[in-house]
């Protein structure tokens, strides 16, 4: 859906009213640039040293595969967000139909929490290949790859907050619980991120 948006079209849908694209979405969007960002490094680093040539193309592939799933969540939060919308909107005049409606809203805030919560781990999987496989860079690219770590926390920042909008509203104190302990995972494993940012903002100079 929105990947045959022109930006234009997706930022002027962002800024409406509608529930649809929101937070979540550009999330999905920041992780996405920010894979792309650090897949342009690799391929410019890779096009200058003889031996790397033979060691980061696989990395720019999985760039390339991170940053497509990236964008396909995108859509996915969007959908899940908008299943909650139409549960919203069932009948609520009987006890019975008041019954389904809640259940339905129930069952759709579980699915808007899955969307981030999934971006957010896939984000900490591709931080800790990034870590493991691109320690440094040329200086005069070095900020594209701190402008990729950047992009990649903010998706990670924008997917947990929207974990927790929804769990808010949920009241199944197992998936709650689940959550919590995966989201805990995610803390501890996103921390390599904020470390290579702050090395690759050490090289630049950054105060």
């Amino acid at each position: 859906m929105f990947k045959s948006q022109s930006l234009d079209e997706f930022l002027t849908e962002l800024s409406s009213r509608n529930p649809t694209p929101g937070g979540g979405t550009a999330a999905g969007l920041a992780a996405a640039m920010g894979a792309a960002l650090v897949e342009m490094v690799a391929n410019v680093t890779s096009t200058r040293d003889e031996a790397e040539k033979s060691r980061l193309p696989p990395f720019v592939e999985a760039c390339a595969a991170s940053r497509a799933e990236f964008v396909a969540m995108m859509d996915q939060d969007s959908a899940a967000f908008d299943g909650y919308m139409t549960a919203l909107k069932l009948p609520k005049t009987t006890d019975e139909e008041k019954l389904v409606r809640r259940t339905a809203m129930q069952e759709a805030l579980k699915c808007s929490t899955r969307a981030p919560l999934a971006l957010a781990v896939r984000v900490c999987d591709f931080a800790e290949l990034l870590v493991g496989v691109f320690r440094d860079a040329p200086k005069d690219i070095a900020s594209d790859l701190y402008v990729g770590a950047a992009m990649l926390e903010a998706a990670y920042a924008g997917a947990i907050a929207n974990v927790y909008v929804n769990l808010a509203y949920l009241r199944d104190p197992v998936f709650k619980e689940e959550t919590r302990v995966t989201v805990q995972q995610c803390q501890t494993r996103v921390a390599v991120l904020g470390s290579f940012k702050s090395s690759i903002g050490r090289l630049l100079a950054i105060a």
